[in-house]
């Protein structure tokens, strides 16, 4: 926010100003405070006390600044106005938090994703148990010796994921692979499958020949890139580069833990929220990528926007007001 001033003297007006912008759109957006100027102490107090409507109305601008910025083949306006809605919230949220309050929940959300992505495959560990392996090395005596490494494996996928700022290429998702996969499969891990003769699990589909394997991870991930350049939403193209993968299949096992890493990545690069996996939402991920694979696109791609809007819309929300709307702010 900053102090703007409009008009000619004696009769200057005061206003305090949010900008927002989303793509090449922008908006600007007032809050009038008088014909005085401000002091510095009145000015920290105006900030305060206006801080939490002109950010509700700065995240609803970009929402609406989104339906004009992007081109979508598959996402509907309100699904466009709702996820830059969203991202506006998310880089609010990261701006207010303290470091430690940003730290406690990025441990919370990391258990809860490897818990969800794992149990997708089977892993049978409980949240509590994945907390207590992740954050505190308590290792759950009940559970298989594989089940334990899916889980653990992640704090080096974490690790390489947050200092990795590069693109997304055939390195980058083997080396994901090959932490993924550490004292599971290690004849295997980071390398891509050299076979035909495996399928995916409740879906008949054809999957790419292991000899095109890298040729296609190019072409999609060059195809991702350039639809987002060209303006086109980064959600939709992410959603469809993970379908992509998935029916590339590039490895012998292990594709959904890297695909749903790498479609992460490409959320977290462009200042969405990740996307978890708890509960009945696993089973409205599984139906969407089943939509895609019956080339229903427009089903999967809004299901996937509505999966993460109910994750995380009314949450963040509800958090960003807790902590900007004090005592005696106006709403």
């Amino acid at each position: 926010m900053r102090l703007e001033r409009s008009g000619r003297s004696p009769t200057f007006k005061y206003y305090l100003v949010k900008d927002v912008r989303v793509g090449t759109h922008t908006a600007k957006l007032k809050k009038y405070l008088g014909r005085r100027s401000p002091t510095t102490r009145e000015l920290v107090t105006y900030e305060k006390k206006f801080a939490l409507g002109l950010e509700l109305k700065a995240a609803a601008a970009a929402g609406s600044l989104g339906i004009r910025a992007y081109k979508a083949r598959y996402l509907m306006e309100k699904q466009v106005y709702a996820l830059e809605e969203l991202r506006y919230l998310v880089k609010l949220s990261v701006d207010i938090l303290s470091k430690s309050e940003l730290l406690a929940y990025e441990e919370q959300f990391e258990v809860k994703y490897v818990q969800g992505t794992t149990a997708i495959e089977g892993n049978t560990l409980t949240l509590q148990e994945a907390g207590d392996l992740l954050l505190r090395g308590i290792i759950p005596h009940s559970r298989t010796l594989r089940e334990v490494n899916e889980v653990q494996n992640f704090k080096s996928v974490k690790a390489y994921r947050d200092r990795y700022k590069g693109k997304v290429d055939p390195a980058f998702i083997k080396r994901l692979h090959s932490l993924i996969m550490h004292n599971i499969d290690e004849d295997s891990a980071g390398t891509f499958r050299r076979t035909d003769d495996i399928g995916i699990a409740g879906m008949d589909v054809r999957l790419c020949p292991s000899m095109l394997i890298e040729d296609e991870l190019r072409r999609i991930t060059s195809s991702y890139y350039n639809n987002v350049k060209a303006g086109y939403h980064p959600f939709e193209e992410a959603v469809m580069y993970h379908f992509y993968f998935e029916m590339i299949h590039p490895f012998a096992d292990g594709n959904g833990r890297v695909g749903r890493e790498i479609l992460n990545y490409m959320l977290a690069r462009k200042n969405y929220p990740r996307l978890l996996f708890p509960g009945i939402d696993r089973i409205n991920y599984i139906d969407a990528l089943r939509h895609g694979n019956e080339e229903k696109y427009h089903e999967m791609v809004t299901g996937f926007a509505d999966l993460i809007i109910s994750q995380k819309a009314s949450v963040l929300r509800e958090n960003i007001k807790n902590i900007l709307n004090e005592p005696g702010v106006e709403k």
